[in-house]
C-alpha cells in the first residue's frame, strides 16, 4: 500500500473519450485532471481501441471476427504448443514482453510522450487502466460457444494476460517518480451472483487479486471500477486499494454497505466516488447539484461513525463511467465538472 498517496477528493478518470485527436484528448485529461491524469482511451480512433480488443495482443488462439469488431478463441485446433509459449513468457515475468502496441493505445504513448517532456509538480499519481479478466473472459467466446470465463484454461490465460498489461504500463508510468494507480475495469461485475454469471465469489476474487498483487507488489496501487451495481462486499474483500462507483446512480446501493466501507477504509482502501454522469443527464445538471449530493454521501458514512477526516484523505472523484459513447460536447463537460467538483471539495 502507497502511504505516500492521499486522495483529497482529487479527480482522475475512468478512460475513454469520444475524440479522435489524441493530443486534444490527452490536453483534456491533463487540463481537467490536474493531480491525477490518466491516458485516454479513444474507441473512435479505432476499434482497436475498444476495451475488450485493445488488450488482447498476446492473447493465444485468437481470431479476429469479420466485422474487425469482437475477437474470439478458436480451439477447434490443438492449442497445446500456442498456450506453451504463452506460460513460457509469463514465467520470465517480463512485462515488456506484454506491451500494448501503439496501434491499440494512441493515447498511452501520447501521455508518456507528455510527461517526459515536462513533469508536473502539482500531480498526486498517475493512472492506468486495462479490463478486468472477469469482463474481459466474459466477453470472448471459445469457438465451442462458450464464453472464456467458463473454460479454466482460458480464463487462467486472460488472468494473466491481464496482470502483465497492467504490469506494463506500471512499469511505464512509475519511471517519473510518482505513485501509480492501475484500474482493473470490471463492468461484467453487474451480473455478478445472476443466472448470467455463474462463477463463485473465491473464483471471482482469486483473479482480481492476481491483477492487483502484481502491482501492488511493486509499490502501486489498484482499483476497480463497476459502473452499475453489484456485489460491493465481495469486491471489499478482495485485495484492491481502490473501489470505483457509480455515486451518480447507485449510492444509496453502495452506501447500504456502510459496515463493509468502514473496515475497507480501516484496511487501507479509498473510494472513487463516480458522482458525474456520463449520460445525456450531463448537460443540465449543475455543479451545485453534484456537491450538495456528494456531500449527502460522505455525511451518510460519517453518520454510521467514519471520521469525516478519514473519508477526505480516502476519496477521489471521477465521472460515474468513461464518456467514450458522448458527444465531444458531453464529454468535455463531463471532464469539466469532474475538476470543477475536486476543487469545490477540497475547499
Amino acid at each position: 500500500m502507497s502511504n505516500k498517496f492521499h486522495g483529497n477528493f482529487s479527480a482522475t478518470a475512468i478512460g475513454s473519450l469520444p475524440h479522435t485527436d489524441v493530443e486534444r484528448a490527452c490536453e483534456l485529461m491533463f487540463k481537467s485532471l490536474p493531480e491525477i491524469p490518466c491516458w485516454p482511451q479513444l474507441p473512435r480512433i479505432s476499434v482497436k481501441e475498444d476495451m475488450c480488443i485493445q488488450y488482447t495482443e498476446g492473447l493465444p488462439c485468437t481470431q479476429i471476427g469479420t466485422d474487425g469488431r469482437t475477437v474470439s478463441i478458436d480451439v477447434s485446433q490443438d492449442t497445446s504448443s500456442a498456450l506453451e509459449a504463452f506460460y513460457d513468457a509469463y514465467l520470465k515475468n517480463d512485462p515488456h514482453l506484454f506491451q500494448i502496441s501503439r496501434d491499440c493505445a494512441a493515447g498511452f504513448y501520447a501521455m508518456i510522450g507528455r510527461l517526459a517532456k515536462s513533469p508536473q509538480k502539482s500531480f498526486r499519481a498517475l493512472k492506468g487502466h486495462v479490463v478486468g479478466p472477469i469482463t474481459l473472459s466474459g466477453a470472448i467466446k471459445l469457438s465451442t460457444g462458450i464464453t472464456a470465463l467458463y473454460s479454466e484454461e482460458f480464463f487462467d490465460v486472460i488472468t494473466k494476460l491481464m496482470a502483465m498489461k497492467a504490469y506494463w504500463q506500471f512499469t511505464k508510468l512509475s519511471q517519473f517518480g510518482l505513485p501509480v494507480i492501475i484500474f482493473a475495469d470490471e463492468p461484467y461485475l453487474t451480473s455478478f451472483g445472476s443466472a448470467f454469471m455463474n462463477i463463485s465469489r473465491e473464483k471471482a476474487i482469486n483473479a482480481l487479486n492476481e491483477v492487483y498483487e502484481i502491482i501492488q507488489t511493486h509499490g502501486g496501487l489498484t482499483g476497480t471500477h463497476c459502473c452499475g451495481n453489484t456485489d460491493w462486499a465481495m469486491l471489499m474483500e478482495s485485495k484492491v486499494d481502490i473501489i470505483s462507483f457509480d455515486a451518480y446512480e447507485f449510492m444509496d446501493k453502495f452506501l447500504m454497505y456502510w459496515r463493509e466501507i468502514r473496515a475497507f477504509l480501516d484496511r487501507g482502501g479509498y473510494l472513487a466516488w463516480g458522482i458525474i454522469p456520463t449520460s445525456s443527464k450531463i448537460i443540465n445538471i449543475s455543479l451545485n447539484d453534484l456537491t450538495k449530493k456528494l456531500k449527502e454521501g460522505v455525511k451518510f458514512l460519517v453518520d454510521k461513525g467514519i471520521p469525516g477526516t478519514l473519508i477526505q484523505e480516502r476519496s477521489i472523484i471521477t465521472p460515474s463511467c468513461g464518456t467514450g459513447t458522448l458527444t465531444m460536447e458531453e464529454a468535455e463537460r463531463v471532464m469539466s465538472l469532474t475538476h470543477d467538483i475536486s476543487i469545490a471539495m477540497q475547499t
